[in-house]
């Protein structure tokens, strides 16, 4: 089902959970888009889904996992520099 928040324009569309645990993207967002990578980010409103670009590196880091994602690869030594600048 497709909705439009009259108070900021934008498109809201409702998605269905299903019992393997994914979620279908719109086709709309998929083309707009132009990537299959997506990060779901958990906010105080709820699940925020941004699309990531072939160019950006994601980094996360929680009491029980890390992660990271880069669709291109990373050099060692910059994530060694990404590292030190997040951890001191």
């Amino acid at each position: 089902m497709k909705l439009i928040n009259l108070t900021n324009l934008v498109m809201i569309y409702t998605l269905k959970l299903f019992n393997t645990g994914q979620v279908t993207l719109p086709k709309a967002w998929r083309s707009k888009f132009k990537t299959k990578n997506f990060i779901a980010e958990e906010t105080k409103e709820g699940l925020l889904i941004k699309p990531l670009t072939k160019d950006e590196l994601v980094y996360y880091e929680t009491d029980e996992e890390i992660g990271i994602y880069c669709e291109n690869g990373i050099d060692i030594n910059e994530f060694k520099k990404a590292i030190k600048k997040i951890h001191g």
